[in-house]
């Protein structure tokens, strides 16, 4: 099949029209025997309808014997790996297998793309011989339909052709269609995405459309919940769990909860090693019991692993990650999966997977031909649905050039008030500033647990944090509040004493920072409030609206853009330790 060469369009637009793939752009061209047996066959096949269809795929070989072929189905879905045919023998390598066709919103777009096409791809030593003889032929067959909501820890990554494991983004549930017995798998799975993102942006309507009795569907969310104030482990995230379960229930399918898996450990003031989402693994447990659903504890082996593995668990992750697996780490993680839930189910919706099958990047390539950058996600047009036309667009326009917005999820909730703990992500974003770990408890309502408490110890170290915003109770105990809505006097205060480069001089009142911030632009007075603003945004919001005191999201973001064009920090880098989905 012909590459796409649309230089318009995102590699995840692209990567879609093209089985997964997207190809490399090396700074310097390999030489042929540097790239053997890694290019990428892509064929597609046009179908009439939406549903579930039997592949049969067969490969004969022609001069040269194929060796570690891997054959992938629809958006770079492992089907099989390890394949050796000789060429010696007349042998003709057959596999059969299902696929469900179905409408997919793309990474970075709101909008469902409703292209009725089965793709198969494959890569290997000898498969692109000239004399290479391939025969596919579909046929629409019924079959359940294993349906895959989560994140990107298990979303359908793309890759880049020429094929390196070591240097393939991959989800771990993008390689059990290796395993699927009589059964399609269908991957709704995004990057960015948290239990009420899903919901929300239209990937879980697809599903339940579709949806029929017999059908399996795993959940596993937790890595964006924890970004959320309103999705904490045992609230929103704990409520969000139970609801997918009871409608997928009543939709005649078969609930799998899976515990978020864990990243590379940290360690505490002591050297214990922790995970920030430990409460989020035992939030899944209580949801399991409490509703009698199938649990697979994800984080519980991962975070095992991680830690016997030691510096060697970083190879089985994309170069400078710790959350998002590469190839070899998708297969570990997915294996586990399938061993686990092989067992629990009543029917074989799964084959056993070969015990002597491990995937190990310990004789791969870790070094790959030096690529030119990625197209920039950023320079696209901001994707969120509920900010088009409003007063405010330019500048959140602006922030999101900047990289301070998420370009996964589709809504922004501009008008809604912004949490104080949740602000600080995207504050640390704009200032160029990484958190501090460990946390050293100086507040009674921050855990080291917490996603923000490496924030909330740089803000406290840097002497950012203005008495009069902590609450202190009679026993001396000190309250970030940080699920309080942010305030215009408090954001001008982290602006302005950010400001001042000696920290010994940042003890700078609330009304000193808000005039000043007021001066220099960054807010208004607390007099404006969103009531003026009567359209869909308000109309639609579900949380709660900013008005008096309480600035909107949407001048945070403003006023942030602002900063960064003030401060001339346009063009430095994010901070070391931000987040950033594998997405462009």
């Amino acid at each position: 099949m012909k590459k796409q060469n649309d230089n318009s369009a995102t590699d995840a637009e692209l990567a879609l029209k093209n089985g997964g793939w997207n190809d490399r752009r090396f700074e310097v061209e390999p030489a042929k025997e540097e790239i053997a047996g890694r290019k990428v066959t892509i064929l597609r096949y046009d179908v009439s309808e939406f549903g579930t269809y039997k592949v049969s795929f067969e490969l004969k070989p022609g001069k040269r014997d194929i060796e570690n072929m891997t054959l992938f189905a629809g958006r770079r879905n492992m089907i099989e790996r390890k394949i050796s045919v000789s060429s010696s023998k007349g042998k003709t390598y057959k596999k059969e297998f299902y696929v469900a066709v179905t409408p997919y919103i793309p990474a970075l777009s709101p909008n469902r793309c409703n292209d009725k096409v089965i793709f198969v791809s494959f890569t290997g030593l000898g498969t692109d011989d000239p004399d290479v003889k391939v025969n596919v032929s579909i046929t629409k067959e019924d079959v359940p339909v294993i349906w895959v909501a989560g994140d990107s820890t298990l979303t359908d990554q793309n890759a880049g052709d020429p094929y390196y494991p070591y240097g393939s983004c991959a989800g771990w549930a993008q390689t059990i269609s290796r395993a699927a017995h009589k059964a399609a798998v269908c991957n709704l799975a995004h990057s960015g995405m948290t239990s009420n993102c899903f919901r929300d942006d239209g990937h879980y309507d697809i599903a339940k459309e579709l949806m029929k009795k017999g059908d399996l569907f795993i959940i596993q969310f937790g890595h964006n919940d924890q970004k959320r104030r309103n999705l904490a482990a045992f609230g929103g995230y704990e409520d969000n769990l139970k609801k997918y379960i009871e409608e997928v229930r009543s939709l005649g399918a078969l609930p799998i909860l899976c515990t978020p898996i864990s990243r590379v450990p940290g360690k505490d003031e002591d050297g214990k090693y922790f995970s920030m989402l430990d409460q989020y693994s035992k939030a899944c447990y209580k949801v399991s019991k409490e509703t009698d659903t199938i649990l697979v504890d994800l984080h519980g082996y991962t975070f095992e692993k991680w830690i016997e593995y030691g510096e060697k668990a970083r190879d089985y992750f994309i170069k400078g990650d710790i959350t998002h697996t590469n190839e070899y780490g998708a297969v570990l993680i997915a294996d586990f999966f399938l061993k686990s839930i092989n067992g629990k189910l009543d029917e074989d919706y799964f084959y056993d997977i070969d015990e002597d099958s491990f995937f190990t990047p310990d004789k791969d390539t870790r070094e790959l031909p030096k690529e030119l950058p990625s197209k920039d996600v950023f320079s696209i047009e901001p994707p969120f649905v509920d900010t088009v036309g409003i007063p405010e667009y330019e500048g959140i326009k602006k922030a999101f050039r900047y990289g301070l917005l998420d370009p996964c999820v589709m809504h922004l909730h501009p008008y809604a008030v912004m949490p104080r703990a949740q602000l600080l992500m995207v504050m640390f974003k704009a200032f160029r500033l990484a958190g501090k770990r460990p946390y050293l408890n100086e507040y009674a309502d921050i855990s080291e647990l917490d996603w923000d408490a490496g924030y909330v110890q740089a803000l406290y170290d840097g002497n950012l944090i203005d008495s009069e915003t902590v609450k202190k109770d009679g026993a001396g105990k000190l309250f970030f509040r940080p699920d309080d809505p942010l305030t215009y006097k408090e954001l001008a205060s982290f602006i302005v004493r950010y400001m001042e480069k000696d920290v010994t001089k940042r003890n700078i009142s609330l009304s000193e920072c808000e005039k000043k911030a007021v001066e220099l632009g960054f807010v208004l007075s607390e007099a404006r409030s969103t009531d003026d603003h009567v359209n869909e945004s308000i109309k639609n919001e579900k949380y709660r609206l900013a008005k008096g005191e309480y600035i909107s999201r949407a001048e945070v973001y403003s006023a942030l853009s602002l900063f960064i064009e003030r401060t001339g920090d346009t063009k430095k880098e994010l901070p070391s330790d931000v987040e950033v989905h594998p997405v462009h």
